[in-house]
Parts: structure tokens; C-alpha cells; sequence
């Protein structure tokens, strides 16, 4: 028998000629995947380098993540193209192609969630929780890997209707149990996409002010400016009023001076004017308004409202000090006066016989 003949001998019910052509296809596919993947990741990953983009990134994730199930799954598709197998065979060949290809899915499921996650810890920087990005990487892989495997027992002629109503009712069973656990899961992931506040920020929540020390799964932690730990479930935090005071573009401090009752109208006349240069002495204050707002009970009121661009309490305290300071030595080098508190004498006990 020739070489020509023999090419056409059978052999499991296909000649020679095509079961070389299946190997030599399978092998061919497999090596071009191979030299493909390393020749496209180098070139890609170095016109990645000099992008902004991130879709060039994500393409090279990808394809470093290529293994040798998706190789099987082509040679296998190739193989089944040249060959006439019998119906077990080929069938058991699909079944096999369809494994590799979910096992495959899988991992480019793992890369994607990996990958994106990465991007949003990279944007975010130190403003997002360790254990935030656990928790969005599982949910991730959670979601990709449910709707791969239900595809595959699809694939596999199982009933999945039955199957997912099943675990819709055992969800929902489950859900029903731990609603607060995950009522505060929920608002945990909700303060950390959308920042609401940051762990260092400065808030106050209803009526307690601190500083916000970590945010949990289940609580957020506030460190008060008394010292003590405030302690908010997630759930609770997102349903009351928060006010971010770190957000803040400065601070509104109001300074309310008596000036003495006997001060003549003369020298009323300049206390707006005195303020005024006393406020603009200092670059870090901004003057609202300043006026002589009525008459209380310990002299003449004067009002007035400036505007410190630093949101930190110290500073602005700071800052409030030195304007009043430089207040108070104007007035003085003016003889203007402030009103003091008249204190009662206190009439002495009387003798006791």
C-alpha cells in the first residue's frame, strides 16, 4: 500500500488523511494561539505603556489570563469540523469543549472583576476600605460565576428554571433572616461608591460630632471630640442628616461684641470702620458684613460675620483669636470701650443670735 493509498485507509470510521488533518489542525491551532497571545501581549502591552485609556489594559488582562482549556476547547472544535464521529463521541467531545470554555469564562471572569476593581482602588486611592474591595471583588465573581455555570447546565440539558425559582425562594427565605445584616451591607457599599464621607473626615450626625476612624461592613466608627467612640450601624447612618464639616470651603464664625452704653455716637460711628481694617489686617479672613445690630442688656450690640477659608476647627479658632485681638487694640487706641457684666455685691449673711 502506497502513501497516497494510505492516506485513505480508515480508521474509526474516518480516512487517515482527515484524522492528520484534525491533529494537524488542532496542533496548528493550539501553537498560533500560543505565539499569537506572546507576540500581541508584548506589542500590546508596550502601546498600553503610552495611553491614558484603560480598554488597552483590559485587553492585555485578558489575554495574559488565556490557559490551556480555551486551546482544548479549539482543538476539540476543529477536530469535530474534519472528523465524522459517532454520536456518543461527539457528543461527549462537546461536553468536554463546553467545560473548557466555562473553566476559561471563569478565569476571564476572575481577571475582569480583578481588573475593574483594581481601577476603582487606583482612582480612589486611601478613600476607600480594604474590606470594601473584598466585598466588591466576591460580589463580582459571585454574579459572573452564577451566570457562567447556569449557561453551562443549560448546555448540559438541566433545567434551570426549576432550579433558580428554587433558589429565589431559599434567597428570599434567607434575606428575610438577616435583612438588617444586609440592610447594613448594603449601605456599607453605598458609602463606599458613593463617599458620602471618607475615613479622616469631620462630621456630625444629628446631634454627635467627631471624626470618622474606619467604616465597616456592619458599623461605622466616630471618634468624638470628647474622646469617646461613637459607634452607628451603616442602615441607621444613611437615614439620618450628615454634615461633612471636612467638605466645607470654610468657616462662617460670628463675633457678637457690647460695646459700653455710655460711648458717645461719635465713636459708634467708627466701630464698623475699626472692624473692618482689623478683619482686612489678617490675608486669611474675609469680612462679610459688620453692623451696630440694636441695644441689649449690657450695651451696644455690633454683629459681625467673617468668612476663614480652612475648614479646620483649630485654625479657625486661631484665626478668630487674632481678629479680635487686633479688634481689641483698635478700640483701645480709639477709647472705645466694651461692656462689662455688672455683678451684684453680695450682701453678707445675716448674725445669727
Amino acid at each position: 500500500m502506497t502513501f497516497p493509498t494510505s492516506l485513505n485507509a480508515v480508521y474509526f470510521n474516518n480516512p487517515l488523511r482527515d484524522w492528520l488533518i484534525a491533529v494537524g489542525g488542532a496542533v496548528g491551532a493550539a501553537v498560533t494561539v500560543h505565539i499569537l497571545r506572546r507576540y500581541v501581549v508584548r506589542h500590546l502591552e508596550i502601546a498600553a505603556a503610552k495611553t491614558d485609556t484603560v480598554a488597552d489594559d483590559y485587553a492585555v488582562a485578558l489575554l495574559k489570563a488565556i490557559r490551556t482549556p480555551l486551546v482544548v476547547a479549539i482543538a476539540i472544535a476543529i477536530a469535530e469540523r474534519f472528523l465524522d464521529l459517532p454520536g456518543s463521541v461527539d457528543h461527549a467531545a462537546t461536553k468536554v469543549m463546553i467545560v473548557a470554555l466555562a473553566w476559561q469564562g471563569l478565569r476571564w471572569a476572575n481577571k475582569t472583576v480583578d481588573f475593574w476593581v483594581g481601577q476603582y482602588e487606583e482612582k480612589s486611592r486611601a478613600h476607600i476600605e480594604k474590606s470594601a474591595l473584598a466585598v466588591l471583588r466576591v460580589t463580582g465573581r459571585i454574579v459572573l460565576w452564577t451566570v457562567i455555570v447556569l449557561l453551562v447546565l443549560e448546555q448540559f440539558n438541566i433545567e434551570i428554571k426549576t432550579l433558580v425559582a428554587g433558589l429565589g425562594v431559599s434567597g428570599i427565605a434567607i434575606a428575610l433572616a438577616v435583612q438588617n445584616i444586609l440592610g447594613d451591607l448594603f449601605a456599607a457599599l453605598s458609602i463606599w461608591l458613593d463617599k458620602p464621607f471618607i475615613g479622616g473626615d469631620a462630621i456630625a450626625v444629628d446631634q454627635f460630632e467627631g471624626t470618622v476612624e474606619h467604616i465597616g461592613l456592619k458599623t461605622t466608627r466616630v471618634r468624638s471630640l470628647n474622646g469617646e467612640q461613637l459607634i452607628f450601624s451603616n442602615a441607621d447612618l444613611l437615614r439620618s442628616r450628615i454634615r461633612n464639616f471636612s467638605r466645607r470651603e470654610g468657616r462662617r464664625l460670628v463675633i457678637m461684641l457690647s460695646i459700653a452704653p455710655g460711648t458717645p455716637a461719635a465713636k459708634l460711628a467708627r466701630v464698623s470702620a475699626l472692624i473692618t481694617a482689623a478683619v482686612d489686617s489678617h490675608a486669611g479672613a474675609t469680612l462679610v458684613r459688620t453692623h451696630l445690630n440694636g441695644v441689649g442688656a449690657l450695651g451696644f450690640d455690633v454683629e459681625t460675620v467673617i468668612i476663614v477659608p480652612n475648614p479646620d476647627y483649630k485654625l479657625a479658632m486661631e484665626m478668630r483669636q487674632a481678629v479680635l485681638l487686633e479688634i481689641f487694640a483698635r478700640f483701645e487706641a480709639e477709647g472705645i470701650a466694651l461692656a462689662r457684666p455688672v455683678i451684684a455685691p453680695v450682701a453678707p449673711p445675716p448674725n445669727v443670735a
